[in-house]
């Protein structure tokens, strides 16, 4: 694992994922779930949000390999789930699929410090963020918090029909950005299995955000591994001058 130290002369482009990495994507998707359900007359016990997350995280990682497609996953996730409690007959899949689209975008906020990140940075580099997700939800998010003033392109693979890792989305975005050289861009991200994987797969280098400390017991490998926005900032464009 390279080591922190100052690089931030080398990058001049900075792909950012937005779930997980910029995103409280973890409270956003228990509030809008909560919501969903009460709409269709069901209470959220802990026991079902779990088995959703469930659900969620294989439909994902089968998303990610190209095994279902991000509308069929959509649908899915609440098609298994409601069967899993016994609610298929009473309750449809896709109007609680739509209500949770549409809740999963007004939820939750930015984690703390990403905003002032994004601004930092954005004044020195190009940046674009590359998501997987609905359009609905992501665009929701984007203009509810403001933050598309940031980035010189967003590319969200519901609109593009393709999705991380596959490095076929990481082309349209340095398209987009009119940006070929691959030396001079970095993803950030918290995914392993899609952000991570698909930048070595594109040949950028790759930034993991692992707040969480967790241990990497993939094949892939980052070239940096960093807890903190402040690590981020250090490493593309060096400390404020406040710190």
């Amino acid at each position: 694992m390279t080591m922190l130290y100052d690089l931030h002369m080398r990058y001049r482009v900075a792909l950012f994922d937005l779930d997980y990495t910029l995103f409280d994507s973890a409270a956003s998707e228990r509030e809008a779930l909560e919501k969903s359900f009460r709409t269709c007359g069901l209470g959220l016990e802990q026991e079902i949000f779990t088995k959703y997350q469930i659900i969620n995280k294989d439909l994902w990682s089968k998303l990610e390999k190209g095994v279902v497609t991000l509308d069929t996953l959509r649908v899915k996730r609440f098609t298994e789930l409601l069967k899993l409690i016994g609610k298929e007959e009473s309750v449809n899949s896709l109007h609680l699929a739509d209500t949770y689209t549409y809740e999963l975008g007004q939820c939750g906020g930015l984690l703390p410090g990403a905003k002032s990140l994004l601004e930092a940075l954005s004044k020195e580099l190009k940046l674009a963020l590359v998501t997987n997700g609905v359009s609905q939800t992501q665009r929701s998010r984007i203009k509810k918090f403001d933050i598309a003033k940031y980035f010189q392109t967003v590319v969200i693979s519901g609109e593009v029909n393709v999705a991380k890792p596959d490095r076929n989305i990481f082309a349209i975005t340095l398209d987009k950005l009119g940006h070929k050289d691959l030396n001079s861009t970095i993803m950030i991200g918290d995914s392993l299995s899609s952000d991570m994987a698909g930048a070595e797969n594109f040949g950028i280098d790759a930034c993991w955000f692992n707040p969480d400390h967790i241990i990497n017991r993939t094949r892939t490998n980052p070239q940096y591994d960093v807890q903190s926005f402040d690590e981020i900032r250090n490493l593309l464009i060096g400390p404020s001058i406040t710190s």
